[in-house]
């Protein structure tokens, strides 16, 4: 729809569609607005909450995602014991969420599909790696890696 009022003038598009592009304007702006005041809540969402709230309501009414629940899930991932772990399921929840044209998979680590209509941005083996899972993170596993990684590069004296 962004791209379509980028080739055609608003003033020909369909009534419809103007009222789509303002209210995607809008949430935008919420959605902007909302982002600035966690960059200065210290990490702590809960200051944001009348903002969040009112980008809730205005999402669900137009219709158009805000990720809200995504951000707020990788801010307390990050926030906490638990980036030890990389964060990587809200990391690719956020990431999903924010696609331009909508999430191209859909579900949860190890568990992932492709969603309906995306299936032509993948080639064909793709859909067989959906259901793997990433390998564990472990500071032996990171040396081993960096280790072999060395050797490949020609390098033998490692400081680790």
């Amino acid at each position: 729809l962004a791209q379509a009022c980028r080739l055609v003038p608003p003033s020909l598009l369909p009534l419809s569609a103007r009222k789509q592009i303002v209210l995607m304007a809008n949430v935008t702006a919420m959605k902007k607005e909302w982002n600035a005041c966690l960059a200065k809540s210290s990490g702590m969402p809960g200051k944001c909450e009348k903002l969040e709230k009112e980008l809730r309501m205005l999402s669900k009414s137009s219709g158009v995602e805000s990720c809200v629940d995504e951000t707020l899930s990788l801010m307390r991932c990050t926030g906490s014991s638990s980036k030890a772990s990389g964060c990587g399921e809200e990391f690719l929840a956020m990431r999903e969420c924010n696609r331009a044209g909508g999430k191209h998979l859909l579900g949860a680590v190890g568990n992932y599909s492709m969603a309906p209509g995306k299936k032509g941005l993948f080639e064909a083996s793709a859909a067989s790696l959906t259901s793997s899972a990433p390998p564990a993170r472990s500071l032996q596993g990171m040396k081993d890696f960096g280790a072999d990684y060395a050797q490949s590069l020609g390098i033998t004296e490692l400081r680790f």
